[in-house]
């Protein structure tokens, strides 16, 4: 298992949980970012939905599987 935390440094809309579901989907580790009272699945375009990306907050990317660290590295940029 690999975590990686992200402390987001701008504002986030709707439309980025697409592109992060569809992103997360191309890795055969399961991801799924934590905030301590939280644990989304990122695959599921459900889950993903109740994610509140605002500016400051942190969370933990986790990723275990065959490319784990290859998935970590990969979907914390698309939050750079």
């Amino acid at each position: 298992m690999v975590t990686k935390e992200i402390v987001i440094t701008k504002e986030y809309g709707a439309d980025i949980i697409p592109y992060l579901v569809q992103s997360a989907c191309h890795y055969d580790s399961t991801l799924h970012i934590t905030d301590g009272s939280k644990n989304i699945n990122m695959k599921s375009i459900m889950g993903m939905t109740i994610l509140h990306l605002k500016k400051g907050s942190t969370f933990k990317l986790v990723a275990e599987g065959s490319d784990e660290a290859k998935a970590i590295e990969e979907i914390a940029v698309c939050f750079e």
